[in-house]
């Protein structure tokens, strides 16, 4: 459906067909009163003109200048309406706002109609020059110009063919196809903006998600560095392992970091070894009182998933559920597909067994962005929950069509 658009306005440059400053109305919607009177200002000249011609040669012929005001003044009123009325009509309809579908139906019969009176219009002002042109020629029975009409096949084009090209020109009928030209026009350029406003959207959703991984890898570092400098003295083989868990995580998360924007075209199958490299690290680094779980389908390590959303939930599991609680923890990563109405979606979460949720933590802005990023990709077709677990803990779950992936 096309977007109504207020038609008082003028017209963005990407949907006016003005291609120079003298057709200054075309920076008007067609058919606006704007448009119309600017085109009126346009066009009177031109019917001053051919009204002041037909006058001073009537004036001379029948050496009257009254009569020849008369005949102008008659052409003036005919000429007028015939780049004017028409589309004065059109304009009437428009401003109307009626159903689009009603609207264009009535826009070409007011212009049709706008025609046929004209040529009404046409046949008084020759009537009415004939019979001065008898009286002053002294006949007593003047001919009618209608029965006196040339009935060839030239005789009727001059009479019709060309009246209906020069109304097609100056009338109304090129603006009929320009009416057509310009909702189209501006059906494209409202596409384009929607588009052009969700592609700035997402690129900004992407960059406050880059930069909280940004803040999530410097805190990881920190920590398992400060670790390090005790396990070095206290356990020498522990401390190694946990260097080259972190080893193996930084090759598994590097490389996708340095990706930027295309890492938005990341696998699930990506996203869990960086989060099992990740939660390896943390095992080495907390000793027996963690543990962690990844249970993904081969079949599913190919399907295309958005980067950096499943690490973001790990690391909330980690800081706000395992490092808050004191004692054995653990966490769970499941994947799996499942039945929907809209076809097959895919569900990943992340469950812990830490010191479970608190106020305020299901709207932090971590989750925000997560929130943002499934809008602007998936649309209501994909959901991220939040929920606390019986016993303690919480479970985070993300649900992405698993047809819509292959577009993120």
């Amino acid at each position: 459906m096309i977007e109504r658009y207020p038609v008082n306005g003028s017209l963005p440059s990407e949907v006016s067909t003005a291609a120079s400053q003298l057709l200054q109305y075309l920076r008007f919607p067609v058919f606006s009163w704007s448009w119309w009177w600017r085109r009126m200002l346009f066009f009177a000249p031109l019917a001053f003109v051919i009204a002041m011609a037909n006058g001073n040669g009537h004036g001379e012929l029948a050496r009257s200048a009254l009569q020849g005001l008369a005949v102008a003044w008659h052409v003036a009123v005919v000429s007028a309406w015939f780049v004017g009325g028409g589309a004065l009509l059109a304009v009437l309809v428009r401003h109307a706002r009626l159903g689009l579908a009603i609207e264009r139906m009535l826009i070409v019969l007011a212009i049709c109609t706008g025609f046929a009176v004209s040529e009404l219009a046409d046949r008084w002002s020759n009537r009415y020059h004939t019979e001065l042109m008898c009286e002053h020629r002294g006949q007593t029975e003047c001919p009618d110009p209608v029965k006196a009409l040339d009935t060839s096949a030239l005789g009727l084009f001059m009479r019709f063919g060309v009246p209906i090209g020069l109304y097609f020109a100056f009338g109304g009928g090129f603006a009929v196809v320009s009416y057509f030209k310009e909702q189209y026009s501006w059906r494209e350029y409202q596409q384009r903006l929607e588009r052009e406003r969700l592609q700035l959207a997402k690129n900004e959703a992407d960059m406050r998600l880059s930069i909280l991984q940004a803040q999530i890898e410097p805190h990881f570092l920190f920590n398992t560095l400060a670790s390090l400098r005790s396990l070095v003295r206290s356990e020498p083989a522990r401390a190694e392992a946990t260097i080259d868990a972190l080893v193996d995580h930084l090759r598994a998360t590097l490389p996708r970091l340095r990706e930027g924007a295309s890492a938005v075209q990341a696998t699930l199958g990506r996203q869990v070894e960086i989060c099992r490299s990740y939660l390896e690290v943390m095992r080495v680094r907390m000793g027996p009182r963690f543990t962690y779980e990844i249970e993904v389908a081969n079949d599913l390590h190919a399907v295309p998933f958005p980067a950096l959303m499943l690490m973001s939930l790990v690391e909330n599991a980690i800081k706000h559920g395992v490092e808050r609680k004191p004692g054995p923890c653990s966490i769970k990563i499941v994947a799996r597909r499942v039945p929907a109405d809209a076809g097959e979606v895919i569900e990943v979460s992340v469950a812990d067994d830490g010191a479970g949720l608190r106020e305020g933590l299901s709207s932090g802005v971590g989750l925000a962005n997560i929130r943002s990023q499934l809008a602007l990709r998936y649309g209501a077709n994909a959901t991220l929950t939040l929920q606390g677990r019986d016993g303690g803990g919480a479970v985070a779950a993300l649900s992405i069509p698993i047809a819509a992936t292959a577009n993120t």
